[in-house]
C-alpha cells in the first residue's frame, strides 16, 4: 500500500503547465496531453508508420499482377501505311542490270488491325508466384504492425522518460525552496550566535548548487520533450518548462502476475516481426519452387483476328474498316533444354534465399525469448525496487521534519540538516527513476510480445 505521503509526491506534478505540443496556446492546431493522445497521434503522423503503410499498399496492388498471370493476354494492333517510290533499274531475265529509260514512281498504301488472345495452358511458375504473393503481402502487413508496435514502444519511451525528467525537475525545485528556507533560517540563527560563520557559508553554497540542479533538470527536460516530439512526428516546438503540458499514467502495472514462459510463448506465436519473417521463409520456399519450374515444358495457346486492306494511290489512308479478313489459331509448345546453367544458379540463389530466411527466423526466435526473459526478471527485480524506494522516501520524509525542527531549536548542528536534506532527494530521484525506468521497460515487454500486458501501463 502506498504511503499518502509517496501518493503526493508521485501526483502532484500530474499536469504540467497549459499548452500543447503543435503552437503557442493562442495559435496551436493540436494539443497532446495524455499517453492516449500521443499513440493516437504518432500512428497518425510518425513516418515510419507511414513509411510501411506504403509499402503493405504496395503488396497488396503487386497481388494483381500474380494472379493476372492465369488470364489470358490480349493484344489489340492497327497499323496505317504509305510509302512512295521511284523505280530506276531493273534485273532482266538475263540477270543483268537495266536502267529505265522512263522512271516509275507510285505509291502503295495499306491499312491493318489485328486484335490476339494468348494463354499459357502449362506454365507452372504461375503458382508459386501467386503463393509467394500471398506470404509476401501478409509479411507486409505484419512489418505495418511491428512498426506500429515499435512507435508504441517509443512514444511510451519517450513519454515517460519526459515525465520522469519533470519529476526529477520537481524534485529539484522542492529542493531549491527548501534551501532557500534553511538559508533564512541559518541567518536568523547567525544574526543570533546560534549558528556558525561555516554554517551561513554552507548554506549559501548549497543554494546555489541546488539552482544550478534546476537548470540542469530544466535542460534534460526540454530535451526529452523534443524527443518525444520527434517520435510523434509532429513540428519540435517551445518545449521549455511549463510550456507543454503531460498527464501521468493512473498506475503501475503489477510484475507479479508475468510467468516468462507463457508470455515467451505468447511471443513466439503473435509477434508481427516473427509472423513476417516466417511469411519471408515461405515466400523464399514458393521461390526456389518456380525456379525448379523453369526446367518443365511450357504449352501456350493463342488466337488472333485479323482485317487488312491494299488502297489504291488515291485512296484515303483513313480506311479503319479494312474488307479482308483472317483468323488464326496456335498450339506452341517449348522446352528448355540446356540454357548455359542460368536455371542452375537461379535454383541455387532461390535455395540460399530461403536457408537465410529460415536462420533469420530462427536468431530472431532465440533473441526474442532470451529478451522476454530478461525484460521479465527486471521488470520483477524493479517492482522489489519500487515497495523499497517507496519506503525509503517515506522514511526520509519524517527524518527531514524532525530534523528541520530540531535545527530550528538548536539542538543539532546545519550538516546534520544537510545530511537529512539530500538523503530526501536522492530518495526522491532514485523513485522517479525507478518508477519511470519500469514503465518503460514495460513497454519494451509489450513490443516483444507483440500486444498489450495490461495492467495499467497504457
Amino acid at each position: 500500500m502506498r504511503s499518502p505521503r509517496v501518493r503526493a509526491i508521485l501526483t502532484s506534478l500530474a499536469v504540467l503547465g497549459a499548452a500543447g505540443f503543435m503552437a503557442p496556446r493562442a495559435a496551436r492546431a493540436q494539443q497532446v496531453t495524455t499517453l492516449e493522445e500521443a499513440l493516437r497521434t504518432a500512428l497518425t503522423l510518425n513516418p515510419n508508420v507511414e513509411s510501411s503503410s506504403a509499402a503493405a499498399a504496395a503488396a497488396t496492388s503487386s497481388r494483381w499482377a500474380d494472379w493476372g498471370a492465369f488470364l489470358p493476354t490480349i493484344d489489340l494492333r492497327g497499323s496505317l501505311s504509305q510509302t512512295d517510290f521511284t523505280t530506276v533499274t531493273f534485273v532482266d531475265p538475263t540477270g543483268v542490270s537495266q536502267e529505265l529509260e522512263d522512271p516509275i514512281t507510285s505509291t502503295r498504301k495499306s491499312s491493318s488491325g489485328s486484335l490476339t488472345f494468348g494463354l499459357a495452358l502449362l506454365n507452372p511458375e504461375r503458382i508459386a508466384n501467386v503463393k509467394a504473393g500471398n506470404r509476401r503481402e501478409d509479411a507486409a502487413q505484419y512489418r505495418l504492425t511491428a512498426t506500429e508496435r515499435t512507435v508504441i514502444r517509443d512514444v511510451k519511451r519517450s513519454y515517460f522518460e519526459a515525465l520522469k525528467q519533470n519529476q526529477l525537475l520537481e524534485v529539484s525545485r522542492r529542493q531549491l525552496e527548501a534551501r532557500r528556507q534553511d538559508l533564512d533560517v541559518t541567518e536568523q540563527r547567525y544574526r543570533i550566535a546560534a549558528a556558525s560563520r561555516s554554517d551561513l557559508l554552507g548554506a549559501q553554497i548549497d543554494l546555489s548548487d541546488a539552482e544550478l540542479r534546476v537548470l540542469d533538470s530544466e535542460d534534460a527536460l526540454s530535451r526529452a520533450l523534443r524527443q518525444l516530439q520527434v517520435t510523434l512526428g509532429v513540428p519540435v516546438t517551445n518545449t521549455d518548462p511549463g510550456a507543454v503540458e503531460l498527464v501521468d499514467v493512473d498506475q503501475v502495472p503489477d510484475a507479479r502476475p508475468l510467468e516468462a514462459d507463457v508470455l515467451v510463448s505468447n511471443a513466439l506465436r503473435a509477434n508481427p516481426n516473427l509472423l513476417a519473417l516466417q511469411m519471408d521463409r515461405e515466400a523464399a520456399g514458393e521461390d526456389l519452387w518456380s525456379a525448379k519450374a523453369a526446367y518443365l515444358p511450357r504449352i501456350d495457346i493463342g488466337y488472333t483476328l485479323g482485317r487488312s486492306k491494299e488502297l489504291g494511290r488515291d485512296e484515303s489512308l483513313f480506311d479503319f474498316s479494312p474488307a479482308n479478313t483472317s483468323d488464326g489459331f496456335v498450339i506452341q509448345g517449348s522446352w528448355s533444354l540446356f540454357s548455359g546453367f542460368t536455371r542452375k544458379r537461379q535454383t541455387a540463389q532461390a535455395d540460399r534465399a530461403q536457408r537465410q530466411a529460415a536462420a533469420q527466423l530462427t536468431a530472431e526466435q532465440l533473441q526474442i525469448e532470451k529478451d522476454v526473459r530478461d525484460l521479465v526478471k527486471e521488470l520483477k527485480r524493479r517492482s522489489q525496487r519500487l515497495e523499497i524506494l517507496e519506503r525509503n522516501v517515506l522514511l526520509a520524509g519524517e527524518r527531514l521534519d524532525l530534523a528541520r525542527e530540531q535545527y530550528r531549536l538548536g539542538s543539532i548542528p546545519y550538516f546534520n540538516l544537510q545530511q537529512a536534506i539530500d538523503r530526501l532527494t536522492l530518495s526522491e530521484q532514485a523513485l522517479f527513476q525507478e518508477r519511470y525506468d519500469y514503465l518503460i521497460g514495460w513497454a519494451n515487454l509489450e513490443e516483444k510480445v507483440g500486444g498489450n500486458l495490461g495492467g495499467g501501463a497504457g
